[in-house]
């Protein structure tokens, strides 16, 4: 009887181990697919912006009218796939003009840029803010 019942407990916990590790390799997949897409939306939606105004500069329109699609579809995977704080970001530069041409449009995505760092995990020191902002702008902001 006591075998039995050992025999029973073994395979109870067997079922109950390999339940946990299915449960728990789902969810890793589901959150690995989850920060693929984001990566993805976030990346295009880079390269769109940077295609765009390159497109403006150079007064090409037809080029700036496909980017402007691509941005478009960039930003809406965003607002799907988007962490809170980064989505709230990007409305908040959209709300600025959204045109890279004046200090609160620049500074607006400087802040998008960074919190997209935070969402994918990287931590910065504070000082990493005016960094940014000289790499992709040659300016110096005040920090937010």
């Amino acid at each position: 009887m006591a075998t039995a019942i050992t025999a029973l407990l073994s395979i109870l916990g067997v079922l109950a181990g390999a339940l946990l590790q299915h449960r728990l390799s789902r969810r890793s997949h589901h959150e690995s697919h989850l920060l693929e897409a984001r990566n993805s939306a976030y990346i295009d939606f880079l390269e769109a912006v940077s295609l765009v105004v390159a497109a403006q500069r150079m007064g090409n329109k037809q080029r700036e009218i496909e980017q402007l699609a691509r941005l478009t579809h960039a930003k809406a995977r965003i607002c799907i796939f988007g962490e809170e704080h980064v989505v709230r970001r990007l409305a908040t530069f959209w709300a600025a003009g959204a045109t890279l041409e004046t200090e609160q449009e620049i500074l607006a995505f400087t802040r998008f840029c960074m919190d997209i760092r935070k969402s994918l995990g990287i931590k910065d020191k504070a000082f990493l803010h005016s960094e940014v902002s000289q790499l992709l702008f040659a300016i110096n902001p005040a920090r937010s």
